[in-house]
């Protein structure tokens, strides 16, 4: 059974205790001390309450509005609608309404906003061309799967939340880190370099070398000891 990578970093346990222990709560915490807010609409929570969407389907929504636009397309509720239904029921079980309140575009569309202007600034700034929904190699009963951005080697991960970034997001950009060194490794992939959560709703942003990253949350192990790790957990895993 193939597994998708963001299952395996929030849903299976064991594996990350092992390979990256260091990744506690105060490690956490330090990463998300460092995160610098840039610049967003806020949020009115009357707005927010008044849209009758789950909150992981609102901004799922808001997240295919935005890919429209930065492909340079007009809005299409319909089709933004059947892409978001389509990504919610890979992890959920998940049911659209009918039809969309005028709060529940509003919301998305905000978001959007933040979301996409915020994207447009870091491709001008650092010159790459922004790549959507970029390729997350997979790696034994590890299925292949999709990020959410990319500007050249740095992989970026949107998280619209409430509250601070999750030591599962942390887990899963690691993951997605440890895909593509594997990858890499077997001449298949390029290795990400650098990862960036970012959070449209309240503008924190954590951007982060990989080798930096690794360095705090491996216990001093080599790149090419955490995969050989790994790959002995994924294997002892699949044989179970």
């Amino acid at each position: 059974m193939q597994i998708d990578p963001r299952t395996v970093a929030r849903d299976i346990p064991g594996i990350f205790d092992e390979v990256f222990p260091q990744l506690t709560p105060g490690i956490v915490m330090h990463f998300n001390l460092q995160a610098e807010i840039v610049p967003v609409r806020d949020l009115p929570e009357p707005l927010l309450a008044a849209s009758k969407l789950q909150r992981a389907m609102l901004f799922e929504l808001a997240y295919s509005v935005a890919e429209n636009i930065l492909r340079g397309d007009a809005i299409d509720w319909l089709s933004c609608f059947k892409v978001t239904l389509e990504r919610q029921r890979a992890y959920f079980d998940a049911r659209l309404p009918d039809q969309l309140d005028a709060a529940d575009k509003d919301v998305a569309e905000l978001v959007r906003r933040n979301l996409a202007e915020t994207l447009q600034r870091m491709s001008t700034s650092s010159g790459q061309t922004l790549v959507m929904r970029p390729s997350i190699p997979g790696f034994e009963w590890i299925a292949s799967g999709d990020g959410d951005f990319a500007l050249g080697e740095s992989l970026i991960e949107v998280k619209c939340t409430a509250k601070r970034f999750s030591a599962s997001d942390y887990r899963q950009v690691a993951i997605y880190w440890l895909l593509s060194y594997a990858a890499t490794i077997e001449g298949r992939g390029i290795e990400w370099k650098e990862f960036v959560l970012f959070n449209p709703r309240s503008g924190a942003r954590v951007t982060s070398g990989f080798d930096k990253f690794l360095a705090v949350i491996s216990s001093g192990r080599t790149k090419v000891d955490i995969l050989q790790l790994f790959q002995s957990l994924v294997g002892s895993r699949m044989a179970r």
